[in-house]
């Protein structure tokens, strides 16, 4: 199953589905959340569900990112469960070899990749390589690393995520470091080397607009999670972002 919040993303879905619906690994279904939009997207969601019976639409109204993912978990029925974003492309190949990594690595309950960011029309910026071992991915989440492992780029086990609750409304804004922490403690994390994700730089996306509080909730679930551990926490260690 994949699942892809959409709020008012009209000007990056339909080529964002569309990369989706082009993989080489076909045997999915697309979960598309949206989220009290207002814009043009649900006539686009309307219009590719009419021509691709894989899409399914979901509608409610907007609460956020935790709100509209957990639904999406709830309508998904697949065995593995793949993040997209509304204004991200995923490469032909990326469902078919998270698939075929987790098929042969039955303890790894998430796996990421290596992405590449592209701006706001879609040009090259930079390319990221990301850890691949579980070690190295859970040091740099016990700092506050979300980003290890990229969110709209992975793939989890549906039951993992189920068996460590879900996202937490509490956890919102930083609701993949808090996952991530949580899924860290029942089985190994992983990314893979290949670049199979573009991750659009854009002034519209959550990561510029939506920034209240994050950094005080993080260091909530940071504290959770050392504690968890038996590890201490200095929450005065990790100064807000300028």
């Amino acid at each position: 199953s994949v699942v892809v919040p959409v709020y008012n993303a009209g000007r990056y879905l339909e080529s964002a589905l569309a990369s989706v619906l082009a993989q080489s690994f076909h045997d999915f279904e697309l979960v598309a959340v949206d989220d009290g939009s207002t814009d043009e997207s649900p006539h686009i969601l309307d219009f590719i569900a009419s021509r691709d019976p894989r899409l399914r639409v979901i509608r409610r109204p907007n609460t956020g990112i935790v709100g509209a993912l957990n639904d999406g978990l709830s309508a998904a029925r697949g065995e593995f469960v793949a993040r997209m974003d509304a204004d991200d492309l995923c490469l032909p190949d990326r469902f078919e070899k998270q698939v075929s990594f987790l098929r042969g690595q039955p303890d790894c309950v998430c796996v990421g990749s290596a992405f590449l960011y592209i701006d706001a029309a879609g040009s090259w910026l930079k390319e990221c390589s990301r850890p691949a071992d579980h070690e190295s991915i859970e040091k740099a989440l016990l700092s506050g690393n979300g980003g290890i492992i990229i969110h709209p780029a992975a793939m989890f086990r549906r039951a993992a995520v189920e068996q460590v609750g879900r996202y937490r409304e509490k956890a919102q804004w930083v609701e993949d470091l808090d996952l991530y922490l949580r899924l860290a403690r029942v089985g190994r994390l992983a990314n893979l080397p290949e670049v199979l994700f573009h991750y659009r730089f854009h002034e519209q996306s959550v990561n510029f607009t939506r920034n209240q509080g994050r950094h005080e909730r993080k260091l909530d679930v940071l504290a959770e999670a050392h504690a968890a551990r038996g590890l201490p926490f200095d929450r005065a260690a990790l100064p807000p972002p300028d």
